[in-house]
C-alpha cells in the first residue's frame, strides 16, 4: 500500500503539480499584468492544489463552510501538523493571502506567483522581518483580504497544539477582523512530517465560529489567543475520542 502510494505522488500528483508551475504560470502571469487582476491567477492556484490533492488520492470534507465566508474579511488561523495542509486550504478557502517562509518566496515562478497574488514572506530568524510581514498582513487585512496563517509557527509532529504566536491576533486586533479557527482532522495520517509522498485517504477541514475583535485593544491580544487555541484543541481532542 505504501509502495503503491509512493509511486502515485512521484509519478503522478508531483509531476502535475510542477508541470502547473512550469506551463500554467509563465502563461496566467502575463495575464494578470495586462488586466490588472490575480484573479485568474488565483483561479488557477487553487484548481491546481484541489487536482494534485485528487490526484494523491485525497478527499477532502468541509464541515461548517458557511463559517468562513460569514465574514467579508478575517483571520483564519489553522493547525498544523503536514504539509498536505496549506493546499488544502487554499483549495476551499474563499480569496485568501498567507503568510508564508522566505524561502518559499524564492522558489522560481511559483514564489514570484505568490508574491504577485499577495503573499508575504517571512524570515523566522528576523525580528524586523516578523515586524514588517505584521505589518503587510494588516495593510493585507485592510484592503479586504483575508490571511490564513497557522499560529503554532511550524509543525507540529504530535501531541496537544503547540504554543500559540500572538502576532495573528494582533494583526486581527489591529485590523479590526474577526478570528476564524479552522482545525484539520486526518493530516498526520495522510502525510506525516518527515515523509515525501502522500497516502491517499480523507482530510477534514472544520471551520469554527468567527472570534470578534470588536472593542479589543493589543492589551487583549493574549486573551484571544487563549480563547481561539481552546476552541480549536477541543476540536482536536473531541476527533481523537
Amino acid at each position: 500500500m505504501h509502495s503503491f502510494s509512493m509511486w502515485r505522488s512521484y509519478l503522478l500528483a508531483y509531476p502535475f503539480a510542477a508541470a502547473c508551475v512550469v506551463v500554467l504560470v509563465p502563461l496566467f502571469v502575463p495575464m494578470t499584468w495586462i488586466t490588472g487582476s490575480v484573479r485568474l491567477l488565483y483561479w488557477m492556484a487553487r484548481q491546481a492544489c484541489l487536482l494534485t490533492l485528487r490526484l494523491a488520492g485525497i478527499r477532502i470534507r468541509v464541515l461548517n463552510p458557511e463559517r468562513a465566508t460569514m465574514h467579508p474579511c478575517c483571520v483564519f488561523v489553522a493547525n498544523h501538523v503536514s504539509n498536505v495542509e496549506a493546499p488544502a486550504l487554499f483549495a476551499v478557502l474563499p480569496r485568501i493571502a498567507v503568510i508564508m517562509k522566505e524561502s518559499l518566496g524564492r522558489i522560481p515562478l511559483l514564489g514570484y506567483a505568490m508574491r504577485l497574488g499577495g503573499f508575504i514572506c517571512v524570515d523566522r530568524k528576523g525580528k524586523d522581518s516578523r515586524k514588517r510581514a505584521l505589518e503587510a498582513a494588516v495593510r493585507t487585512l485592510q484592503a479586504g483580504i483575508s490571511i490564513l496563517i497557522f499560529p503554532e509557527g511550524t509543525r507540529n509532529p504530535s501531541g496537544p497544539l503547540l504554543p500559540f504566536r500572538p502576532g495573528p491576533f494582533q494583526m486581527a486586533i489591529d485590523a479590526g477582523v474577526p478570528v476564524v479557527p479552522v482545525t484539520v482532522h486526518g493530516a498526520a495520517a495522510l502525510m506525516p512530517k518527515g515523509t515525501t509522498y502522500v497516502r491517499p485517504g480523507l482530510l477534514t477541514i472544520a471551520f469554527h465560529l468567527p472570534v470578534t475583535t470588536e472593542g479589543l485593544d493589543p492589551d487583549h491580544r493574549i486573551q484571544l489567543m487563549g480563547r481561539v487555541r481552546e476552541t480549536m484543541q477541543a476540536a482536536l481532542d473531541f476527533d481523537e475520542h
